[in-house]
């Protein structure tokens, strides 16, 4: 009976030892070990700024297409170019674009109102060519931000209105006296001085091409000059 006692006792205290030896080895497997400091595997290294690439630069898109700012302050080759406008060239703007008026409202009334088909087709050319000759003008003077009056010089309006009461052969006399010869030397005379003294480039040029039109009215002109007639 006490053998059966210790046998017993004995088989206890062994099923003792054994949960707690399971338990202390699940305390174990539990605990987190403490970082090695020598262990670098997971550590991410440090980051140099130095060798950080820098993103690219953003570029604004130039304004209406230009490419780049240089090409959107630049003139394009024939363009007017923009500027204050020198006294010379203001006068003749002024003269010239009168005179042009004037030939054209006088040739409108030679080409619709003479008698002569030779003074007429000369009219007719005459007011073609100073409408194109003033609306280049306008044009110039308006890029360059000045005001072209429409005022014709009172003087040659005072002719004008003669011219406007006559017709036939008295109109195509008086047309070719105050709008022929004599006013295509005075305009001719104008252009020249343009050409050799403004100060506006472009104007210049204008002048220099529309010398060559002048010129050949002037001919013509001379041509239709009634015999007997002096040279004016």
């Amino acid at each position: 009976m006490e053998k059966s006692r210790i046998q017993a006792r004995a088989k206890i205290l062994a099923l003792a030892a054994g949960l707690g030896m399971g338990a202390a080895a699940c305390d174990r497997a539990d605990e987190v070990p403490p970082p090695n400091p020598t262990d670098t595997r997971n550590v991410p290294e440090p980051v140099n700024p130095a060798t950080v690439p820098s993103p690219p630069p953003t570029m604004t898109p130039p304004a209406d297409g230009v490419a780049g700012s240089a090409a959107g302050t630049g003139t394009a080759p024939g363009e007017p170019t923009a500027g204050p406008i020198a006294g010379v060239d203001r006068s003749f703007i002024s003269e010239a674009m009168s005179r042009g008026l004037a030939e054209i409202e006088a040739s409108g009334l030679a080409a619709t109102k003479g008698a002569d088909p030779k003074v007429k087709s000369f009219a007719e050319k005459l007011q073609k060519d100073h409408m194109d000759a003033n609306e280049k003008l306008k044009s110039l003077a308006t890029s360059k931000g000045m005001t072209v009056s429409t005022t014709i010089d009172p003087a040659v309006q005072g002719k004008l209105d003669e011219l406007e009461k006559l017709s036939g052969a008295e109109l195509d006399r008086a047309y070719l006296e105050n709008f022929g010869a004599s006013a295509h030397r005075e305009t001719i005379t104008l252009f020249e001085r343009q050409a050799r003294d403004g100060q506006d480039p472009d104007l210049k040029a204008f002048a220099e091409q529309t010398l060559g039109v002048l010129r050949s009215h002037l001919e013509l002109a001379q041509q239709l000059q009634p015999a007997g007639t002096a040279a004016q």
